[in-house]
Parts: structure tokens; C-alpha cells; sequence
């Protein structure tokens, strides 16, 4: 009786830390197969926030599948890996969707009221989609802006998408 106390009461625990029991992180929905995304990429990648109207312009007008742009590696610049749906920055801290709908990285384990810590995936152009969504808003707060999940506030948010870039010394 004892362990199934034990039990139980680690699975609640758990559950309440926004952690499941088997250790995985709740994730949206997946994306239609056909869109050809990975969930997980070899090394560490750079981030990139791209105007939406723009990157979709260029993404529609390209014939063929490019490689991921290559950007210069800077200090203090967002640095990232995606391995099975999760996204990690240089810190070991998990990239999550929490309550409000920001996005930001925690933990791990995330924050005990995350909505999505997995999920993640790229296309061959580096967008970044979570589930079969690669739509986020940059909200301006005060002199900078937060990533959203979805817009807060229709005058202060602009669609985005964010890219994931190799990175490099320059």
C-alpha cells in the first residue's frame, strides 16, 4: 500500500512541475508529415527573428531548398540545440511556451505552468515550427521585445518567425 502512496503521489508531484511522469514534455499536436520537418539537428545552431512578411516572400519565391543561412557567432548571442522535439539553449535550460504564452527557457524542468516544452522542429529553411505552427509575435515591452506563442496585444506585436542558423567565427 506504502508504494503505491509512493507512487502516486510522485506521478501528482510530477505532473504539477509541468513534468510527466516518463519524463517527456507535453508538445503540441505534430505537423502534417508533408512538411517535411525535423525534430532533431546535429550541433548547435544560432538564432535569428525574421519579419514574417519578408521571410514567407522569400521562402514562397525559392525554387529549390537552400541550406540553413550561416551567420557570425557573437557573445551573448541565443545558441541552441533540437534533439526529439526539444530545444535547449547553451545553458541546459528548456525552450517552452509558459502560461502567458512567452516563450522562454527555464529548468530544467520548465516552469510548472509551461503549455509546450516539445514539440519542436525545422524546416529545410531553418524555420522553427512548434506542432505544425512556425507563426510567433514579437511584442514590444518597454525598450525590447518578448516572444509570443501567440500576439498579446495587436498594437504592440508583429508577426514573426524565428530561424535557426549555423553559426560560425568571423
Amino acid at each position: 500500500m506504502k508504494l503505491s502512496f509512493v507512487a502516486a503521489a510522485t506521478t501528482l508531484f510530477l505532473s504539477t512541475m509541468g513534468v510527466m511522469a516518463d519524463d517527456t514534455y507535453t508538445a503540441p499536436s505534430p505537423a502534417d508529415s508533408s512538411l517535411g520537418l525535423s525534430s532533431s539537428l546535429d550541433g548547435t545552431y544560432g538564432v535569428v527573428i525574421e519579419d514574417y512578411t519578408e521571410s514567407y516572400y522569400r521562402k514562397a519565391k525559392r525554387d529549390t531548398i537552400s541550406n540553413l543561412e550561416t551567420h557570425c557567432s557573437s557573445d551573448g548571442a541565443l545558441e541552441v540545440t533540437l534533439s526529439d522535439g526539444v530545444l535547449t539553449d547553451a545553458n541546459g535550460r528548456i525552450g517552452s511556451i509558459v502560461s502567458n504564452n512567452q516563450f522562454q527557457f527555464d529548468g530544467p524542468p520548465p516552469q510548472s505552468d509551461y503549455i509546450y516544452a516539445a514539440g519542436w522542429a525545422v524546416d529545410d529553411d531553418g524555420i522553427l515550427y512548434l506542432g505544425e505552427y512556425d507563426d510567433f509575435y514579437k511584442c514590444l515591452s518597454g525598450d525590447f521585445y518578448n516572444l509570443y506563442y501567440q500576439s498579446i496585444d495587436n498594437e504592440a506585436c508583429t508577426e514573426v518567425q524565428i530561424k535557426l542558423v549555423s553559426l560560425t567565427d568571423c
